[in-house]
């Protein structure tokens, strides 16, 4: 999505940024088989985008970080270990129509199936960003006791997706089957604390794939042993009306004489096709936040950004924005 409208098909959008910084911007790429290595994968894509900017030694403001799916939260954390101080950030994870694997990252120098991108900005003009659920939790949670990696295997020591159902059907009365009806789900993920804002909590989310061997649920997020999961609802116009909300929100923490000049929404592929015919409303709302005004929207797997307590994180069915500005 930009400001001339939707597109779907086979299609390339491009954001390009202007500034009178000549070495503000410089860009990594790197493929990984083997995810124990992540953060030395990080450190090389982070060496090459720093030289890149002839800034070597320098700690940018802002970074754009995307990844393919599955290293998402390795990734973050070996990006915040080599700057040892919180650099806001926004991401997307790649994706395809079918989750299939056939998704990929590039810049100017590669490209890669199973990877990293790193983007370090050091730019002349102010920004600001945003990272925000959007979805409003309910009375139901539970205590995961049993996962590995990113498949739950049991809450409060029941079988995951058996709770998980059950939860969704004492909310809602619907009953869904054992094999996951995707715009169901997506409706309904599930979100883990991530911090709070005057006494109130807000969340991260994780958007359920599948059900597994085990009866557990796939996720698009790891999660732990011992984190609180709980089921989250997301009312359709409340759903609409989210990334412009995002974006205004992020406008508001600018100072009030700066111009805005352009903005980055990541907004996730499984809300995108929740709301389907709906996303004209979505556009409508963008376009009225930033009138005639450069955006761009992409449609991801996962979403990066730096929540309101200046910590980064990685979460499923957010939205994640960015949003520059002129003197």
């Amino acid at each position: 999505m930009t400001e001339r409208g939707l597109h779907f098909g086979s299609v390339i959008g491009v954001i390009a940024i202007y500034d009178s910084n000549s070495t503000a911007y410089g860009s990594g790429v790197v493929s990984i088989e083997d995810t124990s290595v992540i953060e030395e994968a990080t450190r090389a894509a982070i060496d090459v985008a720093l030289r890149k900017a002839k800034r070597v030694g320098e700690v940018p403001s802002f970074a754009i970080i995307h990844s393919t799916p599955g290293i998402e939260e390795k990734l973050i954390s070996a990006f915040d270990n080599v700057f040892k101080t919180p650099i806001p950030i926004i991401g997307a994870t790649a994706a395809d129509n079918a989750i299939k694997g056939q998704w990929s990252i590039f810049n100017e120098d590669e490209s890669t199936s199973q990877g990293i991108s790193i983007q370090l900005l050091f730019p002349s003009k102010p920004l600001t960003t945003g990272f925000s659920a959007g979805y409003s939790p309910t009375k139901y949670q539970g205590l995961i006791t049993k996962c590995q990696d990113r498949e739950i295997i049991e809450i409060d020591h029941m079988p995951a997706q058996e709770r998980y159902r059950g939860w969704i059907s004492e909310h809602s009365g619907e009953d869904i089957p054992e094999w996951f009806k995707f715009q169901v789900v997506t409706q309904y993920p599930l979100g883990r604390i991530a911090g709070t804002l005057y006494n109130q909590p807000y969340f991260k989310l994780s958007h359920p794939i599948n059900v597994t061997d085990e009866q557990g649920i796939l996720l698009f997020t790891n999660v732990n042993q011992g984190d609180v999961v709980t089921l989250m609802s997301g009312d359709r116009q409340q759903l609409i009306s989210r990334p412009a909300r995002v974006i205004r929100e992020a406008r508001r923490q600018s100072e009030l004489n700066t111009q805005l000049t352009g903005a980055i929404c990541v907004i996730c592929a499984g809300a995108m096709l929740h709301l389907e015919e709906d996303m004209g409303k979505v556009y409508d709302k963008i376009k009225h936040e930033m009138g005639d005004i450069p955006f761009i929207c992409p449609f991801t797997f996962g979403e990066q950004g730096r929540f309101i307590n200046g910590d980064n994180g990685h979460g499923n069915l957010m939205i994640s924005a960015a949003t520059f500005y002129s003197d």
